[in-house]
């Protein structure tokens, strides 16, 4: 019995549904340390930034790698090496010497 194995088709990251998101954990996360430590909001103004800028890098990063995926997918491996094979000579000249 053949099993008909086909891979789902790649959607793209969703980088502001990851930004959002990360900015949403960071921010949960500042709030749990603050709880825990007992420290007050201007003691933890420095994260704030920090989890702005590194939720920013990580969706730079996101966006870089659903541009490289959308190129690759546009020409597959298989398609070039039959265009590339695909090479008629419609005329030859002879040097007549």
């Amino acid at each position: 019995m053949s099993q008909n194995t086909t891979h789902p088709a790649r959607r793209p990251v969703g980088v502001a549904h990851l930004i959002f998101g990360l900015i949403f954990t960071g921010l949960a996360a500042m709030w749990l340390i603050g709880e825990a430590s007992g420290t007050d909001v201007p003691d933890l103004a420095l994260g704030f930034p920090a989890v702005l800028i590194g939720a920013g890098v990580v969706g730079l990063v996101a966006i870089l790698v659903n541009q490289r995926r959308a190129r690759t997918e546009l020409v597959p491996a298989a398609a070039t090496r039959a265009l590339s094979d695909d090479t008629t000579i419609l005329h030859t000249e002879k040097d007549e010497s």
